[in-house]
């Protein structure tokens, strides 16, 4: 998936998503404006098939609030099977980081006792 606008800033996630242990790496790519995600790995089917429904969108589409109007979230859910599937929000962070609004900061979900 590849405009012919360069977006020169990027950030990459590994997810690590638990339970399936089907590991996945995510790269965005923006100019501040537009991004595109690229999946650069992944030993999830489902997530290896985003790839026919991403589409360079815009920063704000990306990060667009409520949930069930997320540009992210609407094409993950086209593909994606299950629910609680970790890699929407790593997208969002991904594409947030890489645009310079959000710090690459690890994010962590962890059951405790």
């Amino acid at each position: 998936m590849s405009d012919e606008t360069e977006l020169p800033l990027q950030a990459t996630v590994k997810v690590d998503p638990g339970v399936c242990r089907l590991p996945s790496t995510i790269q965005a790519r923006t100019d501040g404006m537009l991004v595109e995600f690229e999946v650069l790995h992944s030993d999830c089917p489902q997530v290896r098939n985003l790839k026919k429904v991403l589409k360079q969108m815009e920063i704000w589409d990306v990060m667009k609030m409520p949930y069930s109007e997320n540009t992210v979230y609407l094409l993950c859910g086209e593909v994606l099977k299950h629910s609680s599937c970790p890699i929407p929000m790593a997208m969002v962070k991904c594409a947030e980081a890489a645009a310079e609004l959000a710090l690459k900061k690890t994010v962590t979900v962890e059951f405790v006792p």
